[in-house]
């Protein structure tokens, strides 16, 4: 689950800048995952995820 997550951003001109709790929640709730231990990860897996994703763009902004 937290591998999908990574298409599930939120994204503006400079790039990638979080994830999309929503979006992530919803899919979690159709593939049967713990909507509730998601909602408490999430958070600390935010910033791993934007960082690799500013990583792989070369964006440190």
């Amino acid at each position: 689950m937290v591998e999908r997550c990574g298409g599930q951003v939120r994204t503006h001109f400079g790039g990638v800048y979080g994830l999309d709790f929503t979006a992530i929640l919803m899919m979690a709730a159709a593939m049967g995952a713990p909507g509730a231990l998601l909602s408490e990860i999430l958070p600390a897996i935010e910033p791993v995820v934007v960082a690799a994703y500013r990583e792989g763009t070369g964006n440190d902004d």
